[in-house]
């Protein structure tokens, strides 16, 4: 929990001081909230709301982690004697916080934009990003780290770990449309939250593991 600590406390203080990340995603959020707020519809406005949070995850990503190279263009961590796995926690925790202050940009930003579609919230709303957020994060941040490092040596990691996104993606889906219809305590009973939630346990659990393998093997 220390060595967690303490890279979680290296990121925030670096990102305070220079914020680069911060008005790089606040950026790419406004044009893509105005794109797709424009020129899309849809019937349940929280689809295109986290479409939108979607987009901005891919596109950020790999910013956040050009941050962790080192003059040797290669992972500072690289060669210290700690386990990784702990490093990649710290960094899925910092992607989660700094999103979780995007997120509240992009909410106000929506609702000013699609006034007749408004986003409530509510407490579902909020367990739901949260359970999005971590498994998102843990997804690409695992995946941007791993191509600092494996751009020389084959690229047998996109089979073990992007590919992930695909089902998580789909349960997404589906827990978002039962947001939408059903209470905060039939949701959260709902079969489509509780296979999202232990897949995104899995995630969290499991994207660091074999991040710490890719960059020891």
């Amino acid at each position: 929990m220390n060595l967690i600590k303490i890279f979680l406390l290296k990121d925030l203080k670096v990102e305070f001081k220079e914020k680069t990340n911060f008005f790089y995603i606040l950026i790419l959020l406004s044009t893509f909230t105005l794109i797709i707020t424009t020129y899309f519809k849809h019937e349940n406005p929280l689809n295109l709301y986290f479409l939108i949070f979607l987009i901005i995850h891919f596109f950020s990503h790999q910013r956040i982690s050009r941050q962790e190279i080192g003059t040797s263009d290669d992972l500072i961590v690289f060669n210290l004697p700690v386990d990784l796995s702990l490093f990649c926690i710290a960094k899925i925790l910092f992607s989660t916080l700094l999103f979780f202050v995007i997120n509240i940009f992009l909410f106000l930003l929506y609702n000013l934009l699609t006034q007749e579609e408004l986003i409530n919230l509510n407490y579902g709303f909020f367990l739901f990003s949260f359970i999005f957020s971590i498994g998102i994060n843990s997804i690409l941040t695992s995946f941007s780290l791993l191509l600092e490092r494996i751009k020389g040596e084959g690229h047998f990691m996109f089979i073990l770990i992007f590919p992930l996104i695909l089902p998580f993606i789909f349960l997404s889906f589906n827990s978002i449309s039962d947001l939408y219809s059903m209470n905060f305590y039939k949701f959260i009973s709902s079969f489509n939250f509780q296979i999202l939630f232990a897949f995104d346990i899995l995630l969290f659990a499991l994207c660091p593991i074999l991040f710490s393998y890719a960059l020891r093997r």
